[in-house]
């Protein structure tokens, strides 16, 4: 299982009024690609320098978007408006993350830099995996700290006194290196490798560095 997210940080396109044929495969792959917390921007009578053409006819475009966007499944979080732009009506259209990916409308299409390209088996199947909320919750964690901790709930009470958890000792900070839907993977300070089965993790929350907290049970 690989470890690569689909997301993108910073998803912003500029399109005319005249070039709308791909506008459903962009909104897909912004659906598929916009990362938790995030919003993903196309503007509708923007060049790509930044410079303002404007639209001739916003409610129609609008009715467009919309049109385009109920043909997604599932369906997405989306909005649009008009805005002014040097006096030129312009949309933008703002597109959240919904937490339910793959989006289709036809192919699930992805966003790799500035283009839009067919989701491979790989990233296909890490679109699935995301909708664990475990493993989405996990993800958002990837490359970074989070705290480690042995769940002394069965453990008898002889065998912790004398061993404590047979994995983990009291709480330790770990990098967060991998998560599917099968394992976690993460590495301790002193450059140790660990990896457990998603079933046995608990995902609690450590207020005192706030981070995410692993219970590991037996």
């Amino acid at each position: 299982m690989t470890s690569e997210l689909p997301w993108e940080d910073a998803l912003l396109e500029r399109k005319l009024e005249s070039d709308l044929k791909d506008l459903l495969k962009t909104i897909v792959a912004f659906a598929n690609s916009v990362r938790p917390g995030h919003t993903a921007v196309i503007l509708i009578g923007e060049k790509d320098d930044g410079s303002v053409q404007g639209v001739i006819n916003p409610d129609n475009i609008q009715k467009r978007i919309r049109g385009d966007c109920d043909k997604v499944y599932p369906p997405i979080i989306w909005r649009s408006a008009v805005y002014d732009n040097g006096g030129k009506p312009c949309i933008r259209v703002e597109i959240d993350y919904s937490g339910e990916t793959p989006h289709f409308a036809g192919p699930a299409w992805v966003r790799r830099g500035s283009e839009t390209i067919p989701a491979s088996d790989t990233v296909f199947q890490r679109l699935i995996e995301l909708r664990l909320h475990k493993v989405r919750q996990l993800a958002e964690w990837h490359g970074k700290e989070i705290t480690i901790q042995g769940d002394q709930e069965g453990v008898e009470f002889r065998q912790f006194a004398l061993h404590g958890h047979p994995r983990w000792k009291g709480q330790s900070a770990a990098r967060l290196t991998s998560v599917n839907s099968f394992y976690v993977t993460f590495d301790e300070p002193n450059g140790t490798h660990y990896s457990e089965p998603l079933e046995k993790l608990l995902l609690s929350w450590d207020h005192t560095y706030n981070r995410p907290k692993l219970l590991v049970k037996l």
